[in-house]
C-alpha cells in the first residue's frame, strides 16, 4: 500500500504535462483586474514548474448536480479570493475557468 506522500508525489508528476487555457479562459482572465491578472499568471507558471506547490492548494472538485465545473476537474488557489479550475484530459492540463471565490462557489454548486 502506497502512502500519502507517495501519492501526491504520483500525482504531482503526473500534472507536469502540458498546460493550455481553453476559449473560455481568456473571456474571464480579461475581465480580471490588472493586478489579478498578472498574479494569474505568476501562478500559472509556478503551477508549469511545480504543481505540488502548497501555495497552489491544488484540490479535487467534488462533482454535484449543482456546479457547472466539468467532472475530475481540479482548483488552485490564484490569491486567497481568487480560483482558477483546470481538468485533466489525457496529458493536458486544460484550464478553463478563473474567477472570484464568490463566483467560483457558485459555479461549483457549492453555494
Amino acid at each position: 500500500m502506497s502512502s500519502d506522500a507517495e501519492n501526491a508525489s504520483q500525482l504531482s508528476s503526473e500534472r507536469r504535462t502540458k498546460n493550455c487555457r481553453a476559449s473560455s479562459w481568456w473571456p474571464l482572465f480579461e475581465s480580471l483586474p490588472e493586478k489579478i491578472r498578472i498574479i494569474a499568471d505568476e501562478a500559472f507558471k509556478l503551477f508549469e514548474r511545480d504543481p505540488g506547490h502548497p501555495s497552489l492548494c491544488d484540490h479535487p472538485l467534488h462533482d454535484n448536480k449543482r456546479g457547472r465545473h466539468r467532472n475530475g476537474s481540479r482548483a488552485v488557489y490564484v490569491t486567497k479570493q481568487y480560483r482558477a479550475i483546470y481538468v485533466i484530459d489525457g496529458d493536458t492540463n486544460v484550464w478553463y475557468w478563473i474567477g472570484t471565490h464568490n463566483d467560483y462557489e457558485n459555479f461549483t454548486g457549492r453555494k
